[in-house]
């Protein structure tokens, strides 16, 4: 360890004479006590001129430096599919056992020479034991390992990714590691052989649903051996064929479609299956058949509009809302006095009232008296010449000024992440063309939101032209600008885009109730396979609207094939909780959380989740060599198979991968920052006053 100096630079003359001066006061202090002998006064003055000198040291914060010299091992990341494709035997591929043998060859504890970090892969990732290698992952993600690679490449030196190659979830991982300033090494394990299959590949279909609709189904069969055979594909429920196809390939190698039209009649969490009659030699029959749920929802979102005025805007709104199919439509176009182009509708029970425009003239219009318990979305068209009844009066969140009309633009005033409305694409709204309205508006209801203000002639103005309001289980829209239809029709698709989706939130937020829920809780996914453990995440906050952390929420799951088992949820902190379930037999689960806190019961929900025996996994068994192959190339590593492995280890020498790297550790010290010191001074200081109390000093 070496001297380098003082922080506090002093001349090195004042630095002795400021020692001199110290220990000429310790001598000082005593010269005058002769009753005490020779000894013990040099003894005292030593004393305290050490303890002022280490001080004086101390304060000028003298500093070391020293440094060594270590040999590190470099560190490689191995990660290991444990997914369920790897447990498949075909060919000279044994499943599990050869991908065990494959382990026990590498031998990763007698390589001296490197450290080794263990992950697995399924879905995501997770630091991970081989021994533990089970095969149960129901997904295979490749980027997830590739991400990771990315991340932590300051920390190791290369990375090692053994699997088949077989991707059924996320991304294409080979141009990200092109990325890598890491080689990825990849062994491949699996077979590559063609077999004579029929597989359910992919089942495509909205999850959820509406009551009283048809909902499409379309799946897809590939097949590899049964050239010029039919197969039957068959819709399933509760056992029941509800409707079959006949499906012809025509090559070994073909995809097909089957498409089904199910009528939605009863709501619910319902569980379906795709099945293809097995053929005569199929290498398996268990990936035949597909699983999916449909959540059905009581209906459509009953949407009324009424035009009072005729406009462009009209018709170009009429039918972005028409293009969404959860949305069932009622239009009145008024004529004057009590006559509408449509005929009156037979109920007046919807979900949302849309009125464009104001009728000019006072009059009766009965069918529109729930909007005041209704939501709604006014548009104005200009003209405020009349109000047809009272209650249209609680349309209005913006008052306009008798003002003139001119072109304006929008100025969007919170960001995508403030308001769902606002989550819409990337436009210059200075360069789209202009809207009409007056120029000088405000609030009616301080409550309401702001969503854009005027912009007139390049000026952005405080005065609203888009407000919303959310008062109790109620919310209300209202747009002050019109012209839409240019932004609906234009040539431009971003614009287009832009004015369709804008138009398509404000309806779909304003029909939609305020969640008001206290306890929010809902499994991870809809569907879990019955080799993965279900996950259930929950949400509680108490009467005040803040996270209740201190709650207890319990949570019976039951089926219909067994007796209700209870859980409490774990409280992962902010008022947020989460329950992880065992591993559940196939079928249809309910649930039942009650949130608790001491006595008081803050509220109770239900859902319901469904277990599958089916997987992904099952679908593809080819190994794709070429995209292993792509992965390693693309970052400089190398390509093996489970059969020429060994030779693994010879590559890594060869690319200096095991090669030990020196580091020199540097290390400053700093005697101000430690103890010692200080406890050196307190001891000379009271070893001074012991000696002074031996000798009757003051």
């Amino acid at each position: 360890m070496d001297f380098q100096g003082f922080q506090h630079i002093l001349p090195p003359a004042i630095i002795i004479i400021l020692i001199i001066g110290l220990l000429a006061l310790s001598w000082a202090s005593y010269r005058k006590f002769s009753s005490i002998p020779s000894f013990g006064k040099w003894t005292l003055v030593a004393l305290r001129s050490s303890a002022l000198v280490v001080v004086l040291l101390l304060l000028l914060n003298p500093y070391f430096y020293s440094s060594r010299t270590v040999d590190l091992k470099p560190t490689i990341a191995v990660f290991l599919d444990n997914s369920e494709s790897i447990d498949i035997s075909k060919g000279d591929y044994e499943g599990l056992d050869s991908y065990i043998r494959l382990l026990n060859s590498l031998n990763f504890n007698s390589i001296s020479e490197a450290e080794f970090r263990f992950y697995s892969i399924g879905e995501s990732i997770s630091e991970f034991i081989p021994d533990s290698l089970n095969a149960v992952e129901s997904q295979t993600n490749l980027a997830e390992p590739v991400k990771s690679i990315l991340e932590m490449e300051e920390q190791v030196q290369a990375a090692i990714i053994i699997s088949d190659g077989i991707i059924t979830f996320g991304r294409n991982p080979s141009i990200n590691a092109s990325n890598s300033s890491i080689p990825l090494y990849t062994i491949a394990v699996g077979d590559t052989s063609r077999v004579k299959d029929v597989s359910i590949s992919n089942v495509l279909t909205n999850t959820t649903g509406y009551t009283n609709t048809n909902h499409i189904i379309e799946a897809e069969i590939s097949q590899s051996g049964f050239a010029s055979n039919n197969v039957n594909v068959s819709l399933i429920a509760n056992e029941e064929v509800l409707q079959q196809q006949q499906i012809t390939f025509d090559t070994d190698n073909q995809v097909k479609k089957a498409q089904f039209e199910l009528e939605l009649t009863e709501e619910g969490l319902k569980q379906f299956e795709i099945q293809a009659t097995p053929l005569p030699d199929e290498w398996t029959n268990s990936n035949n058949s597909r699983l999916f749920s449909i959540d059905i929802l009581d209906s459509k979102v009953k949407i009324l509009h009424v035009a009072f005025q005729i406009h462009p805007d009209v018709k170009s709104i009429r039918s972005i809302i028409r293009e969404d199919e959860n949305n069932d439509l009622t239009t009145l176009t008024w004529l004057g006095g009590n006559r509408f182009v449509e005929e009156l509708p037979d109920e007046n029970e919807f979900n949302l009232i849309i009125v464009h425009g104001m009728p000019g003239s006072v009059q009766d219009f009965s069918f529109l008296n729930p909007i005041v318990d209704t939501p709604t979305i006014f548009f104005e068209l200009g003209s405020r010449s009349g109000i047809g009844f009272n209650e249209l009066g609680t349309l209005e969140l913006i008052n306009t000024q008798a003002n003139r009309v001119a072109p304006v633009r929008l100025n969007q005033l919170l960001e995508q992440d403030q308001q769902p409305i606002l989550e819409l694409p990337e436009v210059n709204l200075n360069e789209v063309p202009p809207l009409y309205s007056g120029l000088r508006s405000q609030l009616s209801d301080l409550q309401s939101t702001t969503l854009y203000s005027i912009n007139y002639d390049g000026i952005n103005t405080e005065s609203p032209a888009v407000a919303i309001i959310e008062q109790g289980n109620l919310r209300r829209s209202h747009v002050l600008p019109w012209g839409w239809y240019k932004w609906i029709q234009s040539s431009n698709p971003l614009e287009r885009e832009y004015a369709g989706t804008f138009i398509a939130n404000l309806v779909s937020w304003t029909a939609s109730d305020p969640d008001n829920r206290k306890l929010r809780i809902s499994p991870a996914k809809k569907t879990f396979s019955t080799a993965e453990a279900p996950i259930i995440n929950a949400s509680l906050r108490n009467e005040r609207g803040d996270p209740e952390s201190d709650g207890i929420i319990e949570v019976e799951v039951s089926s219909d094939e067994g007796s209700p088992r209870s859980f409490n949820m774990e409280n992962v902190g902010n008022g947020n909780y989460t329950l992880t379930l065992p591993r559940l037999s196939e079928g249809l689960y309910s649930y039942q959380a009650a949130a608790r806190k001491g006595e008081r019961e803050i509220e109770t929900k239900s859902g319901e989740f469904l277990i599958s025996n089916s997987s992904s996994e099952l679908t593809n068994t080819i190994r794709d060599d070429a995209l292993l192959k792509s992965i390693s190339t693309n970052s400089g590593g190398s390509f093996f198979t489970y059969q020429n492995a060994e030779s693994l280890w010879d590559s890594l020498k060869t690319a200096n991968v095991l090669q030990s790297s020196t580091q020199t550790i540097e290390k400053y010290s700093f005697p101000v920052r430690s103890f010692y010191w200080f406890a050196l001074v307190l001891l000379l200081l009271g070893s001074e006053w012991l000696l002074r109390k031996y000798y009757s000093l003051p």
